[in-house]
């Protein structure tokens, strides 16, 4: 990474708030009481720099005439529950704040980091795990969550499986590559919500995604019309694909799949081949006439008129995504939910697609979230990081190991 995104993650890693929890293994302890619920990590168990800011944690929670045998005791408590959860290396450490620092703008980073937010990311599909007992109910089968109350912030991810596994053998199909990605989405979902949070002196009152003159949850109406200008632009993208050619192209790669699995190299293969290029040809001559984004760098590879398909058919649903949780008896409250819910989708769809075809899909949403949103973060963080600033050799040795790197299949 560029030297000013490693710092961030050093800086994560070493604040002690990184919680993980890698299958059989997590290296931080929960201490549940009747009135709290509290996590530690090893770091803030152990590293003396944040031996005295912990100690002060756990001083809460003992009862005065306790006084410091009962501090003393908790703390015992706590080293010995961090045995038994057995730890987690430190450069797994690092790389899992690495995919952090690289899942969010910088500012959204640093302002995580001065909070004191506590981040937890699972290995597991849900963040079940990394809740206790009581919240499993409620928010115990999300993906990912980002929670605010009275003690403070916290953002929640889910990998759905082990995201640097390498090798044949797998504990779940989904170790390896898609659960990096899995992580990367998620993870920029959450801090898209983590950033959106509005900020004063006072404290969170609030969101920039929401009307703060109103009582009770209701839509910004800048965000809320930018939202149903985005569905039309969408729309209106499809159509302009369509008549592009892309239903054409679309018939002449499913053509080619065809033939690639049963019959490769024969003549009939050929033909489909020669056909989709001469198709394809055309569609991209029209689209970019139209201004239309073609240019798609997603992983597994896809031929572009799929691409574009799913490309539409993705930044149509996260503009009204549909579950159960975001449904409420209001209107206007499910529309509040809605429109949270797109704005703080803009970092995750820019993993998926790129910055540029984001821009020309939702133009509305994404010029607010980069203008209203990361403008906020920016004025709190006083030292503003770029992270595209690479030395010559850094960029050479990222671009041989992407080159020889295996990637995953999809068909030519």
């Amino acid at each position: 990474m560029p030297p000013a995104l490693e710092g961030l993650a050093q800086q994560l890693v070493m604040s002690g708030k990184l919680r993980i929890n890698a299958d059989h293994a997590r290296n931080f302890v929960r201490y549940g009481t009747s009135n709290s619920d509290l996590t530690f990590t090893g770091r803030e168990l152990t590293d003396a720099a944040l031996a005295s800011t912990t100690r002060a944690r756990v001083a809460r929670l003992v009862a005065p005439a306790q006084g410091e045998q009962g501090v003393a005791d908790v703390w015992a408590y706590l080293r010995n529950e961090l045995k038994k959860a057995r730890g987690v290396e430190a450069a797994k450490e690092m790389r899992v704040a690495r995919v952090l620092v690289q899942s969010a703008h910088p500012a959204v980073i640093q302002l995580l980091i001065r909070s004191g937010t506590e981040i937890f990311v699972s290995y597991s599909h849900t963040v079940a795990d990394l809740m206790a007992v009581h919240e499993w109910q409620g928010h115990g089968q999300n993906s990912g969550l980002q929670a605010t109350d009275s003690d403070g912030t916290a953002v929640y991810i889910s990998a759905g499986g082990d995201p640097f596994f390498e090798g044949a053998q797998k504990t779940y199909t989904t170790d390896g590559f898609p659960a990096l990605a899995r992580m990367v989405v998620i993870a920029g979902q959450e801090m898209g919500h983590f950033a959106d949070l509005r900020r004063t002196s006072r404290g969170i009152v609030g969101r920039y995604s929401t009307d703060i003159n109103h009582s009770q949850l209701r839509a910004d109406p800048v965000v809320a019309e930018g939202r149903l200008r985005d569905m039309q632009r969408v729309a209106a993208m499809g159509l302009a694909y369509q008549s592009a050619g892309l239903g054409r192209l679309l018939k002449a790669e499913k053509r080619v799949a065809f033939y690639h699995a049963r019959l490769r190299c024969s003549p009939p293969w050929f033909l489909a081949q020669g056909w989709r290029a001469l198709l394809l040809a055309g569609f991209v001559k029209r689209a970019t006439h139209q201004k239309l984004p073609i240019k798609f760098n997603v992983l597994p590879p896809m031929r572009l008129g799929h691409a574009i398909a799913a490309f539409l058919a993705d930044m149509a649903f996260n503009l009204a995504p549909d579950a159960e949780v975001y449904r409420n008896p209001d209107p206007q409250v499910e529309e509040a939910i809605a429109v949270i819910e797109a704005l703080a989708r803009v970092p995750q769809q820019e993993h998926k697609w790129g910055r540029e075809a984001v821009a020309a899909a939702w133009p509305n949403l994404h010029g607010f979230y980069y203008a209203t949103v990361i403008s906020a973060c920016e004025g709190l963080i006083k030292n503003q990081l770029s992270n595209e600033i690479m030395s010559l050799n850094q960029i050479i040795i990222v671009a041989i190991r992407r080159r020889f790197r295996a990637k995953p299949g999809y068909y030519p």
